[in-house]
């Protein structure tokens, strides 16, 4: 037999904690999340309350969404702002920026200040709204961003003609007081994603690793070109699973002050501790 040791079998381990108590001793913030059906895909946790649980249950401090319908239908963002007053222990949320919606995002924006202490920042799905991230359309969004130095979470891909690689280093370079999150990590173009990061004049660019924790090797891939520092965790939940995506990051081949800068250390740097 094998005498190699598995990582969840080191005694002591942050990966032994979690694999068998199924959430580990410190916070985890999920920075990419969503609410609310969808019409692709049957999810089994999808409304406030579900997800509420399944959150504690994986041990998560805070999840910031930005739900499906007020990302692309004519849902208001006051609405999630009242999903929020309601666990005020778990839920933060992204001003969701439609740019078929003009209107909407002065008035939502308007209001960022009255949906404290739970507004953390923006979220463009430029990809779904079909309008590259470069386009006017967002203009006002983002000088807003820019102005106050507020995280924004953009939805984006490798391959896209609408937040791919180069859309993304040209925002960066353009509104370098925005904490620009890449959700996603630029899937596949990873090089262009490190690129991104080292190119960022004020270090204002962070890799999210939605649907990465369950591609092998990847998670140290980028550990490796950016650094832990510049990697937040994130799931999509409901989309992908809380305890799937933690499991890929205490697995990783990376050391445990990675693991810990990954899951909640960068979030409470960038937001602070009692966001």
């Amino acid at each position: 037999m094998s005498n190699t040791v598995t990582v969840w079998e080191k005694p002591g381990s942050i990966a032994e904690y979690f694999w068998r108590n199924g959430k580990l001793d410190f916070p985890v913030y999920d920075m990419h999340g969503h609410m609310g059906k969808h019409n692709a895909i049957y999810m089994k946790r999808c409304e406030p309350a579900e997800m509420a649980a399944h959150l504690r249950r994986a041990g998560v401090k805070r999840l910031i969404f930005a739900h499906h319908e007020t990302l692309w239908g004519s849902r208001r963002n006051l609405a999630d702002y009242q999903v929020c007053k309601e666990y005020p222990d778990l839920f933060r949320m992204y001003v969701s920026i439609n740019p078929h919606f003009p209107e909407y995002v002065k008035e939502d924006l308007a209001q960022f200040d009255s949906f404290q202490p739970y507004a953390v920042g923006l979220k463009i799905l430029a990809d779904y709204h079909r309008v590259p991230v470069t386009d006017k359309r967002y203009e006002y969004a983002l000088s807003f961003a820019e102005e106050r130095k507020i995280p924004v979470l953009f939805h984006t891909w490798g391959s896209s003609t609408f937040n791919g690689g180069e859309r993304m280093l040209e925002l960066a370079l353009k509104y370098p007081n925005i904490r620009i999150f890449l959700g996603h990590s630029l899937f596949g173009d990873w090089e262009k994603a490190a690129e991104c990061v080292q190119k960022a004049p004020l270090g204002n660019v962070y890799l999210e690793l939605t649907a990465i924790p369950g591609e092998y090797g990847k998670v140290e891939m980028l550990c490796e070109k950016v650094g832990s520092e510049k990697i937040l965790f994130g799931t999509d939940q409901p989309w992908f699973d809380e305890h799937q995506a933690i499991g890929g990051i205490v697995s990783a081949d990376i050391t445990e002050e990675d693991m810990r800068n990954i899951l909640y250390r960068n979030a409470e740097r960038i937001l602070g501790k009692d966001f």
